[in-house]
């Protein structure tokens, strides 16, 4: 193959990646900037203390008093931390855990911007791990983002495959 051929490719890649990401940057707004960088930051902390991010994080929208459920399937004798943020509209961001029968487990913690929930599933089971903020200054409501981590040295076997780094972080550098 020739040489020319592959450098013109390379160079392609490179420019469409970068197109790509800022794409990616433009269609954030504000709020969900704020939001990501937030997570990112609590990723890096959390990585420095020992654990890591099992899953992609979630990011998502809600408007005041409306709820935000998403399911998990949780391994015994693992910890498992929910961690969730909102952006500068949210007040009081509130997380539940609940089991399959819809019986609350847990309830946040909160720690300044920061809401979590510390648990280790005595079975393995599915979980409703649900966002609710108190109140949304704004008309369109908050956004938040959630990490769940567990200690660096567990095996969950369905983790997601993470990237060394996420896409979405990449704004926050």
């Amino acid at each position: 193959m020739n040489i020319k051929h592959l450098v013109i490719s390379g160079i392609v890649l490179i420019l469409g990646t970068v197109m790509v990401g800022n794409a990616i940057a433009q269609e954030l707004t504000n709020e969900q900037k704020t939001v990501t960088c937030r997570l990112k930051t609590e990723v890096d902390q959390r990585k420095s203390n020992g654990q890591k991010l099992v899953f992609v994080p979630l990011f998502g929208t809600v408007k005041k008093q409306v709820s935000s459920p998403f399911r998990a399937t949780l391994h015994p004798d693992i910890e498992y931390v929910f961690a969730a943020t909102c952006d500068g509209n949210c007040q009081d961001l509130n997380l539940t855990l609940q089991d399959a029968n819809g019986m609350e487990i847990a309830a946040s913690q909160k720690t300044g911007e920061l809401a979590t929930i510390s648990f280790t599933p005595p079975s393995q089971g599915e979980y409703q791990i649900t966002a609710k903020p108190g109140q949304c200054t704004s008309a369109d409501g908050c956004s938040f983002g959630m990490g769940i981590f567990v200690p660096a040295s567990a095996s969950v076997p369905n983790a997601s495959k993470l990237p060394t780094e996420l896409a979405p972080f990449r704004l926050c550098q």
